[in-house]
This record gives C-alpha cells, structure tokens and sequence, in this order.
C-alpha cells in the first residue's frame, strides 16, 4: 500500500536548510510546525515530507504511519532543518 505522502523534500521545500532565509516569517513558519500534519504545498493532495521528517513522531501522519506499520518512503532528512527551532530562526530572518 502506497501512502499519500511526498518522499522526499521538494526543491521549494520550507523545511529544507537551502529553504529562501525569511521567506515565511516567524510566525507563519511557528503556526505550521504546531500543526499536526501538513499538505505539501506544491502537490497538495500529498502531506509534507519536509514537515514529517522534521517533526518525526510528532507529526501525526507519521504516527499512523507507525502504528499502522507502514512504510513512509521518507528519506532526504539530510536536507531538513535539524531542530524546529532552526528552521523557525532561519525563517524569522532575511538576512
């Protein structure tokens, strides 16, 4: 069974470190990593992979994920901010 879920952070990804610094603002970027899950901005019909595997077993997807034993396919985590308060940094400035 294949999961509705990106597997991969896209080029655009907000939670990839090469992400445009400010580009969503601290308080945009803090709203979405205090929600549950995420859909993948660009293929909407997907959730984030940029947000699972920053957030791990925090994400709620992740979580059904798991407890459903199911496999994500996740994998770039390389790319992804190492802590949320990182990416949160990164986003609140322009510089």
């Amino acid at each position: 069974m294949s999961l509705p879920n990106c597997k991969k952070p896209c080029s655009d990804c907000p939670f990839r470190k090469d992400t445009l610094k400010g580009w969503l603002g601290e308080g945009r970027v803090t709203d979405i990593l205090g929600r549950p899950s995420f859909v993948c901005h660009k293929k909407t019909h997907l959730q984030c992979a940029g947000h699972m595997l920053l957030k791990g077993s925090d994400n709620e997807f992740v979580r059904f994920a798991s407890r459903m034993r199911l496999e994500t396919g996740l994998h770039g985590a390389e790319l992804v901010f190492d802590s949320e308060q990182e990416c949160i940094e990164h986003h609140a400035t322009g510089n």
